[in-house]
């Protein structure tokens, strides 16, 4: 399969192509869904204690690798995207992906099962519409605290708020729903 070369306008364009896909998780309400919102700070919180290099506008540059990564298994592309990576936002990137996608969590993927682990195209995109919603409200919160408080603006603001709730260790957290249905 041939890559899908993509320039900075649909790079940053994802965003709003999945929010329209997916809906969005609006100003108060992200305690709904601090089940996948959870892990995926704590991931960028570690991943950011390790290098400050990896700050907030690499952490906006990894929500759009990951939309990205999961539009590409939603749409059966896979997209060229060399010219957007550095080291930083790669990093960042996984630790997000390893937060809720068994394509790169093989932990998540063993959670799921056989039964479990989405096989068909409305299955997939059932599985990762909240992943995606808490993405979209990530990268506004992100940008929020890039305006506020500068480049590390973000993680001051993680570091306070739940800084003595997340270990000071490499393990990346991850969630898995529960199909109760």
């Amino acid at each position: 399969m041939e890559k899908k070369k993509l320039n900075r306008y649909n790079f940053d364009k994802i965003s709003s192509r999945m929010a329209q896909r997916f809906g969005s998780i609006k100003t108060g309400e992200e305690e709904d869904h601090a089940f996948f919102l959870f892990p995926m700070e704590s991931n960028l919180l570690k991943l950011h204690r390790e290098n400050e290099k990896r700050d907030s506008r690499r952490v906006i540059e990894a929500i759009h690798i990951s939309l990205l990564t999961i539009d590409g298994y939603l749409t059966d592309t896979e997209y060229d995207i060399d010219s957007f990576l550095s080291e930083e936002n790669q990093a960042l990137a996984k630790g997000l992906l390893m937060s809720f996608d068994p394509f790169t969590n093989e932990e998540i993927r063993l959670a799921l099962g056989t039964d479990g682990c989405p096989d068909s195209p409305e299955k997939l995109e059932a599985y990762f519409e909240e992943p995606v919603k808490c993405l979209l409200r990530l990268e506004k919160s992100v940008g929020l605290w890039l305006k506020e408080r500068g480049n590390n603006g973000y993680f001051q603001y993680v570091e306070d708020l739940l800084g003595d709730t997340i270990k000071r260790d490499t393990r990346m957290e991850f969630a898995v729903p529960v199909d109760l249905g």
